[in-house]
């Protein structure tokens, strides 16, 4: 783990690495922030032991507020560019990433702070939590892909509400439209994060990589091209390493590889 100074604390839980926000009270996404978790991010891609990303907030209350308004205060372009720049390239980084990231939102998640969470495969919210996409509020708009990624996940008319309205959603009504895919009790977010997460560690990994990509590209694809690329990346996959194991391995009655737990306490991810 990090010392508990740094903007990001790093735990690892199976094959789960969690990252955690770590500026209290709000969790703002500083220049800091964004740097490194941009660097950590891409160090975890690098490591084949950790499957799985958990990015969650520290204490109760937020899971981000979003980025500074210290950059945006005096309407210096240079400084926004470089604050809206660093948050375009951690919000990448977690989308580049091979296994699944799941962001456990524990308190508010708000304007960039709800950028950084849509950023992630999986939203998961404590009952409590509230959501919002309320840069308009300051005459701002979200910059780091927000509005795409909240049309995509919810429609363009709630997309609508929450940003051109600033509606503010509690984790009930993000869940029943969409936005988040489970809501649970104060203080198991991440729990449940690290549960769906480390799922995904028992398939191939290479499997995972394949299928992702499809579903990512199936909202631009007719299914005729999906059908195509599908064929292509299952006949990829046939007589390679991992194909031939996993098959073997169900055969025969026992797990793959991938799937045998790490011993937190004698790997060093």
């Amino acid at each position: 783990m990090n010392a508990m100074g740094s903007p990001i604390i790093l735990e690892y839980l199976g094959r789960a690495a969690i990252l955690t926000l770590n500026q209290p009270p709000a969790n703002l996404l500083t220049l800091e922030t964004l740097e490194q978790l941009t660097a950590q991010l891409r160090l975890l891609r690098q490591n084949p032991a950790v499957r799985a990303v958990v990015l969650t907030g520290a204490g109760e209350d937020f899971f981000s507020a979003g980025a500074s308004l210290a950059a945006f205060e005096h309407g210096d372009g240079v400084q926004a560019e470089q604050a809206l720049d660093a948050m375009l390239e951690a919000f990448a980084a977690l989308r580049a990433f091979d296994g699944v990231t799941v962001a456990a939102v524990n308190g508010f998640a708000m304007g960039g702070g709800l950028e950084c969470a849509l950023s992630c495969d999986y939203i998961v919210a404590e009952r409590g939590a509230k959501l919002g996409m309320t840069q308009a509020l300051v005459g701002l708009i979200p910059g780091a892909g927000g509005g795409k990624l909240l049309v995509d996940k919810v429609g363009a008319a709630w997309a609508k509400r929450m940003i051109l309205g600033g509606e503010v959603l509690d984790a009930e009504t993000a869940c029943r439209i969409g936005l988040v895919e489970e809501v649970v009790d104060p203080g198991f977010a991440k729990i449940i994060a690290v549960s769906l997460a480390n799922k995904v560690a028992q398939q191939g990994p290479q499997a995972v990589r394949a299928a992702r990509k499809l579903i990512e590209d199936s909202a631009e694809t007719s299914l005729e091209a999906h059908l195509s690329a599908s064929k292509q990346a299952f006949l990829q996959l046939i007589g390679g390493e991992e194909q031939l194991t996993g098959v073997a391995a169900f055969l025969e009655k026992h797990a793959p590889p991938w799937s045998e737990e790490v011993d937190d306490e004698d790997e060093e991810l």
